[in-house]
Order: structure tokens, then sequence, then C-alpha cells
């Protein structure tokens, strides 16, 4: 005999009963042997990560380390071998741009795209630390030198950006040669904000560390703007008949589009603020691509991330840094 339809009460009685044990936290008491007492952390496939001595910062004698993360690409390497895209405040940024690779991989193979390595560059955090990234340590290796540099106003060391770059010269770069199947010829290098200000920094002084160059919302406004001084001994250095670049290179800069309006619960920058009042053009990176124009074989274009803010323009430099390693950005590829 077949069983009864349930009735209006068995059913609500049913259904209070599955949701009691599916109740979200805060809505109602989990069991006391709900599965997540096993859990165990989560990685994402082809990731991996080291930490690697640093130079102490100025006036400490503690030791530090940079973490580097890396991402390798499932399957095989093209005949050349995979582009690269370094990727600055790595802590933060290199989840974003590696979820987004490891996205296409995912696709069927009719589907599948070309891949990159990932090579986050962050830094090491004391066990427990509820911080996103080392904020003294990233001020001091994305901050150029320059000549009688002191603290900033909340007492950090600046001006190890040359260090830092001799680093990634030096010790990362001939490790992504030598052990992955890199094709150093597609090298991109992307930062935001200070990091940001270290992408220019980098393509001014050292333009052959990189083909492509990615500056989401870079801090121009350091120290009265001193980047755009960087920029300016570029241009002369390599407008005709001066000094070819070594080789068809690229800049893409980019903003929010609220970046300009400043939230009344954000800490005042008093060097930012200074800066502004002075030199307000140092305020946007908009102006970069006429002052570059006269650079031959270096491509240069500005996008504003509508609706976005400093923070908020972070994951669309990251969608940004994908398509330009990989040729599909629009402009210039």
């Amino acid at each position: 005999m077949p069983p009864h339809p349930p009735t209006r009460r068995t059913w609500l009685t049913g259904t209070l009963a599955a949701a009691t044990a599916l109740a979200l936290p805060g809505c109602a008491t989990p069991r006391q042997d709900a599965p997540l007492a096993s859990a165990r952390p989560w990685a994402m496939p082809g990731t991996f990560y080291l930490d690697m001595p640093a130079a102490p910062l100025p006036g400490s004698t503690a030791a530090r380390q940079h973490r580097l993360m890396v991402y390798r690409p499932e399957g095989e390497a093209p005949a050349g071998g995979f582009p690269v895209i370094y990727v600055l405040d790595g802590n933060l940024m290199f989840p974003l741009v590696t979820q987004l690779l490891h996205n296409r991989g995912a696709r069927g193979l009719a589907l599948r795209g070309e891949s990159a390595i990932v090579v986050g560059l962050g830094h090491t955090l004391p066990p427990g630390s509820g911080e996103v990234h080392d904020r003294t340590a990233r001020t001091y290796d994305y901050t150029p030198p320059y000549s009688g540099i002191g603290p900033t106003s909340q007492g950090l060391a600046q001006g190890g950006a040359d260090a830092f770059l001799d680093f990634i010269a030096t010790r990362v770069q001939p490790l992504v040669a030598g052990q992955l199947p890199a094709d150093m010829g597609r090298q991109t290098l992307v930062g935001h904000s200070f990091g940001g200000l270290c992408v220019l920094h980098a393509l001014f002084t050292r333009p052959a560390m990189f083909q492509r160059y990615v500056a989401g919302s870079p801090s121009l406004w350091w120290e009265e703007g001193r980047i755009l001084d960087t920029c300016a001994a570029f241009v002369a250095r390599h407008t005709p008949p001066g000094q070819r670049l070594p080789g068809p290179l690229a800049l893409h800069l980019s903003q929010g589009s609220e970046e300009q309006r400043r939230s009344a619960n954000r800490p005042a920058n008093p060097e930012r603020q200074a800066t502004l009042r002075h030199t307000p053009q140092t305020g946007s990176a908009a102006d970069l691509p006429a002052l570059l124009a006269p650079v031959p074989n270096l491509a240069c274009d500005y996008t504003v991330w509508p609706g976005a803010d400093h923070g908020g323009a972070m994951p669309f430099v990251c969608i940004q840094a994908v398509r330009v390693a990989l040729g599909t950005w629009p402009k210039h590829y």
C-alpha cells in the first residue's frame, strides 16, 4: 500500500527540522558535532610559497622576510613558456590574480585560453596577525630613494624601492627563469597604490626588467610628486636622439572614479594632503600618457574604473593585469 502523502503539519515539521540543522551562525545554536570541527585549510591547486630573507628596515636590527607566492598553471606549458605576472602586495593581490587564471584552466578544453605564472611578492606576518599586509615593510619597499629622505609622519621608513627591485632582479627572476617554464620575454609587473608608485619607478629607472607595467592608483603625491621628476628624466633620456628603449614596452595606468572624493572616515595622510595643496596635478595619473608620448616604443593608456574608490580599484587592476599579461587587453595589443 503506497504511503500517505505528507500533510501540511508533517511537511512543516520536516522543513523546520532541516532548517534548524542548516542554521547560519547567529541565527541558532549550531550542533556540537558539526563537521566544521574537522575542517582543514584550503589551498588553490598549483600554488606554493617560500620565505626569503630581507635586509632589516632602517633603524632596526629585527630580521624580516619577503614571502614569495607562486602559481604554476596546470597542464603542459606552451613552446615558449608561460608569461609571468609579478604582483606587488602579494598578500592581498596574489589570490585575486591567481583565481582569475585558475578559472580559465577550469573551463572545458574548447574554452580554455592561455594561462600565466603568477609570482606574488609579499611579506611574512607574525603568527596570528589579523593584518592583511605589513604596512611598515611595504612603505619602505615600494617607495623610491632620494637624497634627504626621512620617515613618514607615522614614523615609517621610506626609500627602499631600489633595494627591493635588486631583490627581484637578482633573486626572484633567476629563480623563475631557472625552475619554471617561463617566457622571460613576456613579464608583467603590477602594483596598486604604493605598489603602483613602485611600478612607475621600475619603468622609469629599469625599463629592461619587464615588458609590461600595470600601475593602479599610483601614489603620485609621494614626496611632493617626486616621481614626476623621475618621469621627466626618463622622457629626456629616451626621446630621440636619446637612448632607445630595450624593446616595445607598455604602461597601463588606472584609477577609480571616486578616488578624488575623500571619505569622511578615512584617516588623514599629512604628506598626501600637503602635496595636493601645492601641486594638485599629482593627484591623478591621467596626465602621464601625454607626458610619456614623446618616447618611441612605449605604449601608454589610462583607464577609469566607474564607481570604484581607491581600495575598490584593486580588483579591477587585477583583472586588467591578467588581460595585459595574456595580450587580451584591448588597448595596444
